[in-house]
């Protein structure tokens, strides 16, 4: 393991994006080691046997690297948590049975998991950190672009990953949920508006940020792919997060209740 491999995921709760086979891929993972980017590539192309989820969760539980920052959902909100923690959580979605056509439960099998502890507050219940950085997912929202099939999705690869969840654990090898988003506005560049081939210009002010300002070297191949793919520009932004996470360079302080909630890492 380096101590200085970062690894970036940007993830997806839907279907298509895990299967062997997609024509425009939207899970990807960068890995950057000390100042490189040495990898960016779909999820479809990571070496080993299985589905491309599986060939993620046994990359992760190899543990070989410092820290990595995964786009996606960490925990549900404080009245839907398992009195037993966050640990539980991860057990209890273990224990439940995967979609027909997808490695991982539904959004309607967590939403009903949540429910069963405590009645929705609201539509899009959010997390203090969730809050504090201005995500508009939402774990328990299952309508239109929900976010609740994207929490099951990661709440699942991180129970069988069998990795340090940070912030309820710091370790080596340990996994980090980053926001893309934020990240962006923190560093006071365009954090919308970046995803659609017409947007092409404000990708390459978000690259030019990353390799002139944050010192990131990239190869020519890897540059073209970040301005053709807002997903793989996403992986390597959510590797910074894991990067502020090992390296104690968050722009906030962890919110009061991130022992039951978790937290976002945001890089200062």
């Amino acid at each position: 393991m380096s101590e200085a491999r970062f690894l970036g995921i940007d993830f997806s709760g839907a279907a298509a994006p895990w299967r062997p086979t997609c024509a425009r891929p939207t899970v990807w993972i960068a890995s950057i080691d000390g100042p490189r980017l040495v990898e960016l590539l779909p999820v479809q192309r990571l070496p080993g046997l299985g589905d491309p989820f599986e060939r993620l969760v046994d990359l992760l539980a190899e543990g070989r690297y410092r820290a990595a920052g995964i786009d996606a959902p960490f925990a549900l909100p404080e009245r839907h948590m398992p009195q037993e923690g966050h640990t539980r959580l991860l057990e209890d979605l273990a224990a439940m049975l995967p979609a027909a056509d997808r490695p991982f439960p539904r959004g309607a099998a967590l939403l009903d998991y949540a429910r069963r502890r405590a009645p929705l507050a609201s539509p899009k219940p959010a997390r203090e950190t969730e809050r504090l950085h201005g995500a508009t997912r939402s774990t328990l929202w299952n309508g239109a672009r929900p976010g609740a099939p994207f929490a099951a999705a990661c709440l699942t690869l991180l129970a069988r990953a069998r990795r340090p969840v940070w912030p309820w654990k710091d370790a080596q090898g340990m996994l980090v949920e980053a926001f893309p988003a934020a990240q962006l506005r923190a560093w006071g560049l365009p954090a919308a508006n970046y995803a659609s081939p017409e947007d092409r210009k404000t990708r390459a002010s978000i690259v030019a940020h990353l390799e002139e300002t944050r010192r990131l070297i990239v190869d020519p191949a890897d540059r073209r792919q970040m301005l053709a793919s807002a997903d793989a520009l996403d992986a390597v932004l959510a590797a910074f997060g894991a990067r502020a996470a090992a390296n104690r360079t968050l722009l906030h302080e962890k919110p009061p209740n991130w022992r039951i909630e978790g937290a976002i890492a945001v890089h200062a």
